[in-house]
């Protein structure tokens, strides 16, 4: 990940510089505890989609705070688009995040592949071989499914 801050004040007006990119990042992370699901992907567009969201930074006197909510900011990025298009997840999503030449609007350029999931169904022990591609074999895990 790369990330440039800058910050100065130039009259009485600040100005942030900040450039971020990202590789992949396969789900958003909400915050939910769920019970083990199962879900299919479906519909997933053939077309790569490139969308870009602007925030006003305006208000911020420090870069670091803005640095510090990048995720959020490219995680509401991601659900506006999803909403707006009745897409579900962004499979393989790059960010590009960059700001205005004046400093004042942060822009979150999102790159990926739209898609919806279908048939969700309770995760079962012979499910588990794909815990190798979430991070979380673990015989804990294992142990809660049925």
């Amino acid at each position: 990940m790369l990330c440039l801050l800058f910050s100065g004040m130039i009259g009485a007006q600040t100005r942030h510089n900040i450039t971020q990119s990202q590789a992949r990042m396969i789900e958003t992370d909400m915050g939910a505890i769920t019970a083990p699901l199962i879900g299919e992907l479906d519909e997933i567009s053939p077309s790569k989609i490139v969308d870009t969201t602007t925030f006003n930074i305006s208000m911020f006197r420090d870069a670091q705070v803005i640095v510090d909510l990048l995720s959020e900011y490219k995680q509401y990025a991601l659900a506006k688009y999803c909403t707006k298009h009745g897409y579900d997840i962004i499979v393989n999503a790059l960010f590009q995040v960059f700001t205005n030449e004046r400093g004042d609007e942060l822009y979150v350029v999102i790159t990926g592949f739209p898609a919806k999931y279908k048939r969700f169904r309770p995760a079962t022990k012979e499910d588990c071989w794909m815990l190798q591609f979430t991070g979380e074999e673990s015989e804990n895990v294992k142990n809660i499914l049925h």
